[in-house]
């Protein structure tokens, strides 16, 4: 098994893996500088903000890669796009200004900014909306994404659930994630809709979902699924459990932020049971890739904690699972810079679709000219919370199969 090693050695993956070289070995001595740009809602969501960009620098970190005769170091730039669309226009905007060879985002307001992106021939990679349609290898030939996307999420979702003879309430947020979130739902259930008991859009800005739930309760649900942000699928824990309803609660990756758990602090009680889908942290190869990840991104930015304890008291940490996907898409980056020999947008994204690397858990990451997707439809797990940690559920194939991540610092 080929593991990413310890933080001594993986950082010098690109270098490695890409033809890296210091800048000592450079014919002119001069090391130049490319931009790489993330946007992300680190107002919003600190959690999720943070994380991408953690994973972006430790790629990274210390790196000088060699693209054709010249060596080049990589400059991150961070933009607060607070989840809004019409602020990701603008940091797309001030990232083609400040000429940067890349875009990391979470997927918002990508709809818009890819074509601005297109004109200065930027590529995009997503790193954490699954909505279908935001990547289209002939529409939107300078969008990637690796991260899970909806479609295998919703699918996996119903897998799972239909089996078990729930009547399921959609409850999605006024966002995009929950816009699409819901139109994966849709397709997925479409040939089980007996399954689905009513659809509710909740409102992104309510604190209240006393309302929403009692409207679910009302129509015979027996399980909610919240595809929604991460306040307010604690809202709607909250909502469900001071009623007293103690209905199974389902959500997609959302779920596992810490901003759900720190938000119901006051009666951890209500964490237990809640079970989300999300792409999973180890492979075939095993754990060792993921864990040897984990350990190196832990020594350059700590442990991620979450702000909660288990019952026993002690402190809860956050897998980096969400790190790895930006991590891999920037290796994926400087693996084709090295391959198109230049910095040229146009030679950049044409190597982008002939490149591959071995991801942060151990799977091959790369795109070609029919798929931009990094992550496979079907390499979605289930996990549920106990005690505020979580392990993969006994009653599904593939989570079945797979070990608990340590979460206790």
């Amino acid at each position: 098994m080929r593991a990413i090693v310890p933080l001594c050695v993986a950082c010098a993956l690109l270098a490695a893996g890409c033809g890296g070289s210091s800048a000592s070995q450079s014919s002119s001595g001069e090391v130049k500088e490319l931009v790489v740009a993330v946007d992300a809602p680190f107002s919003r969501d600190a959690y999720l903000g943070r994380t991408i960009v953690n994973g972006v620098r430790l790629a990274l970190l210390n790196q000088v890669v060699s693209v054709g005769k010249d060596p080049y170091r990589f400059r991150v730039v961070r933009y607060d796009n607070a989840h809004s669309p019409s602020r990701a226009v603008a940091d797309t905007r001030r990232a083609v200004a400040q000429h940067a060879v890349a875009i990391v985002t979470d997927g918002t307001g990508v709809d818009a900014t890819w074509k601005i992106a297109n004109r200065a021939r930027i590529p995009i990679c997503i790193v954490y909306d699954g909505a279908t349609g935001l990547v289209d290898p002939a529409k939107r030939p300078n969008v990637f994404r690796i991260a899970p996307t909806n479609h295998g999420i919703a699918f996996r979702l119903a897998e799972y659930l239909v089996p078990k003879r729930l009547k399921v309430a959609f409850l999605t947020d006024d966002t995009g994630y929950g816009r699409g979130g819901l139109a994966a739902l849709d397709h997925a259930f479409s040939q089980n809709t007996s399954s689905v008991a009513t659809r509710i859009q909740i409102p992104s800005t309510v604190t209240d979902l006393a309302p929403q739930i009692l409207q679910a309760r009302r129509s015979g649900a027996t399980a909610l699924l919240v595809w929604a942000q991460p306040s307010a699928i604690a809202e709607a824990v909250i909502a469900a459990r001071s009623s007293g309803w103690d209905v199974p609660v389902y959500t997609p990756p959302a779920g596992e932020d810490p901003l759900v758990r720190q938000a119901l602090a006051g009666h951890p009680e209500w964490m237990d049971g809640l079970t989300f889908a999300a792409g999973r942290m180890t492979a075939e190869q095993g754990p060792g890739p993921f864990l040897a990840f984990k350990r190196s991104y832990e020594q350059v930015f700590g442990a991620q904690k979450a702000g909660v304890r288990t019952r026993e008291g002690r402190p809860v940490t956050q897998p980096p699972d969400y790190a790895m996907y930006p991590f891999d898409c920037v290796n994926v980056l400087a693996t084709a810079l090295k391959a198109a020999g230049s910095t040229d947008g146009e030679a950049v994204l044409s190597a982008l679709n002939e490149v591959s690397v071995q991801g942060a858990n151990g799977d091959l990451r790369g795109f070609n000219r029919v798929s931009h997707e990094g992550v496979v439809d079907d390499d979605v797990y289930f996990a549920r919370f106990s005690g505020m940690t979580h392990r993969p559920v006994k009653d599904d194939a593939l989570s079945a199969t797979l070990p608990v991540i340590p979460q206790e610092g």
